[in-house]
C-alpha cells in the first residue's frame, strides 16, 4: 500500500491531522505513545491486521504487507526516523525506542500535500451570528426545573439526570398514534455524522448541528430564530452529540476543546473557555455528549450536577477532567 493511499484510508476517521475524532482515537503524540510506547512494531502490525479496516469493512483484508507498511506509516508520523534495515511483521523494536510522539515538520508538509482537496467552501465561511434573532420572551431554567423537568420541556440528554428517555405528555396514545402527520422538516448541516441531542425550554427547540452549529426554532412551526456558527467549522466526519441549558444560557463543548456559553434568547456568546489541549489529550477532541449532563463517552452521570454561569478558573482550563469538575460541583 502506498504512503498516499495509507493516509487516504487514515484520514477518513483519524482527520488529515492523525489527530483523531470521535471513536477514532489519535495516531500521533501522547495518546499515541502512552498506548505504545512500551509495546512492539510485532504487537502494532497485529493490532493493525486484525482492527483494520473496521466493520463493515473486513477487518484484515488489506493484505499481510499494506499492515507493516501502515505501521512503519505510523511510526514515522510519530517521529522515528527510516532506517536501512526493512521492518517487517517480525520486528520485536520497542516502538518506545525509536518514536518519540513527536510529528517532524516534513512529515506534516509530507501529510499536507497528500491530504484531499477539500470540497469548496468546506473551510470556509465566517463563524459568529449568521441569523440573528431575540425569544421575545424567556423563563430562566432553575435548579427546580432540572430536578423535576416541566412535562413539556425537555432539558437535558435523555431527559433527566437518569437518563429515562421518558416524557411524561400523554397526547399520544394507542388509540390515537395513527393519526400522527407531518407538521415540518428542518435541514441540518451536511457533510459528516450528525448526532444531535436537542433541548425543549418553553415551545423552544435549540439544536446542536456538525461543525459547531448551534440554532434555536420555534418548536411548534419549525421557523428559525437565531443561528451562531460558534466555530471552528470543521471537516465532515465530526459530529456534536449534546448541549446544555441553565439559568439563561446554553452551554456547548465545541470540537476544538473549548466550553462556550451562549445567551438562550439570541444565541450571542457572553464567555468561552479553552478545556483542553486537543493535541495532548482525546477526551476534549470531541464532544461527547451534553456537557453538564454527561460525562466523556456520553454516559449519564450518576448524580446531579450543576452548569457552570462563569468561565473555569484558569488553572483548571488544561486538565478536561478537572474543567469539568471545577464548572459543574456537586450539590
Amino acid at each position: 500500500m502506498r504512503p498516499r493511499r495509507i493516509f487516504a484510508n487514515c484520514a477518513g476517521c483519524h482527520q488529515p491531522d492523525l489527530r483523531g475524532a470521535n471513536e477514532a482515537r489519535p495516531l500521533v503524540g501522547p495518546d499515541f505513545m502512552r498506548t505504545w510506547s512500551g509495546r512492539t512494531a510485532q504487537e502494532l502490525v497485529g493490532f493493525l491486521s486484525v482492527t483494520m479496516p473496521p466493520p463493515p469493512a473486513a477487518p484484515g483484508s488489506l493484505g499481510s504487507q499494506s499492515y507493516v507498511n501502515l505501521a512503519a506509516f505510523l511510526l514515522n508520523a510519530n517521529g522515528a526516523s527510516p532506517s536501512s534495515g526493512e521492518l517487517t511483521a517480525a520486528s520485536t523494536v520497542s516502538i518506545g525506542s525509536v518514536a518519540t510522539g513527536t510529528m517532524s515538520d516534513a512529515f506534516r508538509a509530507s501529510l499536507a500535500s497528500a491530504a484531499p482537496a477539500a470540497p469548496a467552501g468546506a473551510a470556509a465561511g465566517r463563524t459568529g451570528i449568521s441569523v440573528a434573532g431575540e425569544l421575545s420572551t424567556f423563563r430562566p431554567v432553575t435548579d427546580a426545573m432540572l430536578k423535576r423537568l416541566p412535562a413539556d420541556d425537555w432539558l437535558m440528554i435523555r431527559g433527566n439526570y437518569q437518563a429515562w428517555n421518558y416524557s411524561e405528555l400523554n397526547q399520544i396514545t394507542r388509540a390515537n398514534v395513527g393519526e400522527l402527520r407531518l407538521e415540518w422538516i428542518w435541514a441540518m448541516t451536511e457533510g459528516g455524522w450528525n448526532e444531535p441531542a436537542p433541548v425543549v425550554h418553553d415551545g423552544v427547540l435549540y439544536l446542536n448541528n456538525m461543525g459547531n452549529v448551534i440554532q434555536a426554532l420555534d418548536a411548534a412551526t419549525g421557523e428559525l430564530v437565531w443561528e451562531n456558527r460558534v466555530g471552528p467549522l470543521v471537516p465532515a466526519g465530526v459530529a456534536m452529540r449534546g448541549i446544555a441549558i441553565y439559568d439563561d444560557k446554553l452551554f456547548v463543548a465545541t470540537t476544538d476543546a473549548r466550553l462556550v456559553a451562549l445567551a438562550a434568547r439570541t444565541g450571542q456568546i457572553v464567555w468561552e473557555a479553552v478545556i483542553g489541549d486537543r493535541i495532548d489529550t482525546f477526551i476534549p477532541r470531541h464532544s461527547k455528549s451534553s456537557p453538564a449532563t454527561s460525562g466523556s463517552k456520553g454516559c449519564p452521570l450518576r448524580r446531579p450536577v450543576r452548569a457552570p454561569t462563569r468561565p473555569p478558573p484558569a488553572r483548571y482550563r488544561v486538565n478536561p477532567a478537572r474543567a469539568l469538575e471545577a464548572a459543574w460541583a456537586p450539590r
